[in-house]
């Protein structure tokens, strides 16, 4: 069986999709919803001749014969456009962040339980070769009981070349970059506790709103220090998680350990990932993402990124929001509806 896509959205990140799409052999995109007619115009050299293209979702929902959604459209549009997916019939793929808050993803995952559909969040970063290694060496206990992790992630991205409505929110290093870092942290430590974040605008910055952060993470039995930025000269990443009987470290594609009271850290042979995975973004995850994809219309399979667990990422983008903007720390369970959260 070939997956069947409605894709909606054709900017940066739907042009990435229309090609790992077109190259998996177990989907299709069939077609496409686009209002920019710039957007159009680029996403047209990249799609077959029997895609067709629109500019309104009811209409090509209406028309349209299809198995799944994938949304790449900004993520204030995502739960409206997830919902009249789903009433559909449609199995729902929605890029990061699944919905600015909370209360909209329960909203979203409330009417995918009425109508038997899965939602998957394509959070593609956990798929990456290094962040599965790291996996494999905490559930291995190598470095023992884990205290802390120091996490840089720097990044060289200017609003004139991301798109405008990136530039246009208030938080765009959390909302586009660290909700990705925040649901490693998850899938690495379990689940959040509270968050303390501080964010402000470098001086040269052309974003409006603030393109640097850095939080202080509670998971728990772990402690996380975070610092991300989008108005380095380069990118950069360090990611270092120390425990009882060493400590990991990793750039996000080679990672090193060291053990006991070793003066240095050794490389680790990555994990095997899924063909294309091993690669770094835009493409590395895309391929898990999509078989996840797959599973779920043909066979009903829960996804590991389902919504039902990524409303915690979610949980910890708004609690990380609400910090910066009232300069205090938010527990987890004030955001959104908290219930629903406690009974994901």
């Amino acid at each position: 069986m070939t997956v069947r896509i409605l894709q909606i959205g054709a900017g940066i990140r739907g042009r990435h999709w229309i090609e790992y799409v077109k190259a998996f052999a177990g989907t299709e995109c069939v077609a496409l919803v686009e209002p920019d007619p710039a957007n159009q115009e680029k996403a047209r050299a990249l799609l077959g001749p029997s895609c067709r293209i629109f500019t309104d979702l009811d209409a090509a929902l209406a028309t349209v014969e299809a198995d799944a959604a994938l949304i790449a459209s900004p993520d204030r549009l995502h739960a409206e456009q997830a919902m009249a997916c789903l009433d559909r019939g449609l199995t729902v793929m929605i890029e990061k962040p699944f919905t600015p808050t909370v209360a909209e993803a329960a909203r979203v995952l409330a009417r995918a339980a009425e109508v038997g559909r899965q939602v998957i969040v394509a959070e593609q970063y956990r798929f990456w070769a290094a962040e599965r290694t790291v996996k494999k060496l905490l559930e291995e206990g190598r470095i023992g009981r884990v205290d802390h992790c120091v996490f840089v992630d720097h990044r060289a991205m200017r609003a004139a070349s991301e798109g405008p409505w990136l530039a246009e929110v208030d938080y765009p290093q959390l909302q586009a970059v660290a909700v990705h870092h925040f649901d490693s942290l998850r899938m690495w430590f379990g689940r959040p506790r509270a968050l303390s974040v501080k964010a402000w605008r470098a001086p040269w910055s052309d974003y409006k709103g603030c393109e640097c952060s850095q939080a202080l993470i509670d998971m728990g039995s772990v402690q996380v220090s975070y610092l991300g930025t989008m108005s380095s000269p380069r990118y950069g990443c360090s990611i270092r998680i120390d425990g009882e009987k060493g400590a990991i470290w990793t750039n996000r594609r080679w990672v090193f350990l060291r053990e006991g009271s070793s003066r240095f850290f050794l490389p680790v042979r990555n994990v095997k990932v899924p063909p294309g995975d091993e690669k770094s973004y835009p493409q590395g995850g895309t391929t898990a993402l999509l078989m996840a994809l797959e599973a779920a219309v043909e066979k009903n399979l829960p996804a590991e990124t389902r919504g039902e667990d990524n409303i915690w990422t979610i949980a910890m983008l708004e609690a990380g929001k609400r910090s910066a903007a009232e300069g205090r720390t938010v527990a987890i369970g004030e955001v959104g509806d908290g219930r629903f959260v406690e009974r994901s």
